[in-house]
């Protein structure tokens, strides 16, 4: 996630302090210290110093390699972060996010469908491959599978997340494709692209500040992969990698054009705090009908508005809608009826169990967005 503040204007890219990753608990912190320690070698203690200075010894290879192998046991969110301790972090930023005063500060945020956690997923089953291990795509699900059920590890959550998700995919070899892509959107869905929806709506209604939104889908057919798979092409997009003499040749004539319309949008919000106000002092100018006008984030009965960054920059409504409402509303409500299980039995919910809750609208066939055009 990357932040920048000019002028009162704020940018965020790739999530939101209201992802469920955005900080570690003291516990799980610990946890995952004393797993990489145990991996790397280092003798047994519950003293941090001795953990870390052990850690602190290792080399940077090993460490990494370490890492790597924890994340196909454990799943994508082996991951490191702030820790809440009370001092330095007080407590879950989004809980001090809605306990604090405000100043007008307009926003600009999006996702992409390459955010975060399906790369380190796809690293996972590098890493399995590369081991010799046969099983790797049975190591990938159950790694991203893993994460669905949270911290608490709700073997409930899990068990409707990965139906919701998968549908009529099976983690079988012939599914494989279909049921990973599933896993991958539902961990997407969960810790970046709903919390940075939920940022969204939380800035409008309590700020009053100029909100827009975006979201950039799959790469389309064709384009194929590039070498900086690691930073998600919204990124690229904006900071005009499509235009560098070293990466100049990965993309193509329309995908440099959308990275010159995405720079003088953000250029445009730096400067104004609206992405649609012309920005004098821009080599480059682009007419009205060659930069679509931008609408802001606005509540609305079929979904909130976002841009959509693909060749024609068109503005649409409801983003994930029934996704998100799967996690907000639904999850929230199994987790409490089932008192945090945490049972490691497998567990089989039926279409009908959700479908007769007060959920029905998540029964709706998944397989494609439910957001619709804006007029």
């Amino acid at each position: 996630m990357s932040l920048l503040s000019l002028s009162l204007s704020l940018s965020l890219q790739g999530g939101s302090v209201f992802s469920p990753a955005s900080v570690l608990s003291e516990s799980k912190a610990q946890g995952q210290a004393e797993a990489l320690a145990r991996e790397l070698g280092c003798p047994p203690s519950s003293d941090p110093e001795q953990l870390g200075s052990c850690l602190r010894a290792a080399p940077a290879q090993d460490l990494n390699a370490a890492q790597t192998k924890l994340l196909s046991v454990s799943g994508p969110l082996q991951a490191w972060g702030p820790v809440v301790d009370g001092v330095s972090v007080q407590g879950k930023p989004s809980m001090a996010l809605m306990n604090a005063g405000f100043h007008r500060a307009d926003l600009l945020l999006g996702s992409s469908a390459e955010d975060g956690l399906i790369s380190r997923a796809k690293r996972i089953k590098n890493f399995e491959e590369l081991q010799g291990r046969a099983a790797s795509k049975t190591a990938f699900y159950e790694a991203l599978s893993n994460s669905l059920g949270g911290d608490d590890a709700n073997a409930f959550v899990k068990a409707a997340a990965t139906w919701f998700y998968s549908m009529q995919h099976s983690p079988s070899p012939a599914g494989y494709n279909l049921f990973s892509q599933a896993l991958n959107n539902a961990t997407r869905d969960l810790f970046i692209v709903c919390p940075t929806i939920k940022m969204a709506n939380f800035w409008a209604a309590n700020t009053r500040s100029n909100v827009f939104m975006y979201h950039l889908q799959e790469a389309r057919s064709g384009q194929g992969s590039r070498p900086l798979t690691t930073i998600p092409l919204d990124v690229h997009y904006a900071f005009g990698l499509p235009h560098s003499p070293l990466t100049y040749d990965l993309f193509t004539n329309t995908e440099r054009r959308l990275s010159l319309q995405m720079m003088t949008y953000m250029a445009n919000f730096i400067k104004s705090g609206n992405p649609n106000q012309a920005h004098s002092v821009s080599r480059v100018a682009f007419s009205e009908a060659a930069l679509p006008p931008w609408h802001a984030f606005q509540p609305h009965p079929e979904g909130d508005s976002y841009m959509e960054v693909e060749p024609g920059l068109s503005n649409h409504r409801g983003l994930r809608r029934a996704q998100c409402s799967f996690w907000a509303d639904y999850v929230p409500a199994l987790t409490a009826s089932t008192g945090g299980y945490k049972s490691k039995l497998k567990i089989r919910l039926s279409k009908t169990s959700l479908c007769q809750t007060n959920h029905r609208h998540l029964c709706r066939k998944k397989n494609n967005d439910t957001n619709t055009k804006a007029k």
